[in-house]
């Protein structure tokens, strides 16, 4: 049981890698597998789906504590007590709706395994050793608040000054804000520059994977008071990106991140791909 919640915390506790090129995966033939008669008893007496239920509340638990807002809710599927407490389970999935993960906000998030078997061990130090890759779906939905709260985090601040301390030409960035309207994607950010009047330089851009990264397409500017290079523009934002910056909820153990699809619906951004934590 412990195995897994802690297998779980990894999902939200904090880095992430994506990869270009076509992404693929293997589910593994299962093994160390506890008997078939054994897993029959525990099906019958009702073993399984018990300690099935007592985990999903442990898992559960476990990771709300670094959740804000609405929790998430546990679903996991099991061969049998002895295997699910060996670290081996059939299935899992996590799923919530407003919420908030280390500084990042999201309207909907659901992470589900991707293979039958999934194989995890855990030892008397508390070390997890991941026996296979670990590959999940997830789909995840943000909306103009969410993508404004993320921006007010710590962390997205830091990527922020980051940027200010690289030339840009005398400019500095002193905050940002991120709208979709009529389903466009907008973006906006104030400038200062010396001996002038601080500008708000908005524009717009069409969404698309690159790479298995959210990239924008067609960068435009909206606002026409103010001329700005606009491959300056596209670089500070590459760099800025909140899109993939929220992505990286997925943080954690080199895990590398696949972004499949993204679209803006209803004017909510949906996004939604595969996240593999590899084997040890």
């Amino acid at each position: 049981m412990k195995k897994l919640f802690l297998l779980l915390g990894l999902f939200i506790a904090s880095s992430a890698v994506a990869f270009a090129g076509e992404f693929k995966y293997t589910c593994v033939e299962p093994y160390n597998m506890n008997n078939k008669f054994s897993s029959f008893v525990s099906s019958v007496t009702g073993l399984n789906f018990t300690k099935s239920k007592i985990s999903e509340s442990v898992i559960q638990k476990a990771i709300n504590k670094g959740v804000q807002g609405n929790k998430l809710n546990v679903s996991l599927d099991s061969y049998s007590a002895k295997d699910l407490s060996n670290g081996i389970f059939k299935s899992i999935k996590i799923s919530g709706k407003n919420i908030s993960i280390d500084g990042i906000y999201l309207s909907s998030l659901e992470v589900k395994s991707l293979c039958d078997f999934n194989y995890v061990e855990y030892d008397k130090s508390g070390n997890l050793t991941f026996k296979e890759d670990f590959p999940m779906s997830f789909a995840i939905q943000m909306s103009n608040d969410d993508i404004n709260k993320t921006m007010q985090s710590e962390r997205y601040k830091k990527v922020l000054n980051d940027l200010n301390r690289i030339s840009l030409g005398g400019i500095k960035i002193s905050s940002t804000e991120a709208s979709v309207r009529g389903n466009k994607f907008y973006y906006a950010f104030i400038i200062s520059i010396p001996f002038m009047k601080d500008r708000k330089i908005e524009f717009t851009a069409d969404l698309k994977v690159k790479d298995g990264q959210i990239d924008f397409e067609n960068t435009r500017l909206v606002s026409n008071s103010f001329k700005l290079d606009l491959k300056k523009v596209d670089f500070i934002m590459k760099y800025l990106n909140p899109l993939d910056f929220s992505v990286n909820v997925f943080d954690n153990r080199d895990a590398k991140v696949y972004i499949k699809n993204i679209a803006i619906k209803n004017n909510i951004i949906n996004a939604d791909g595969i996240i593999v934590i590899p084997k040890d």
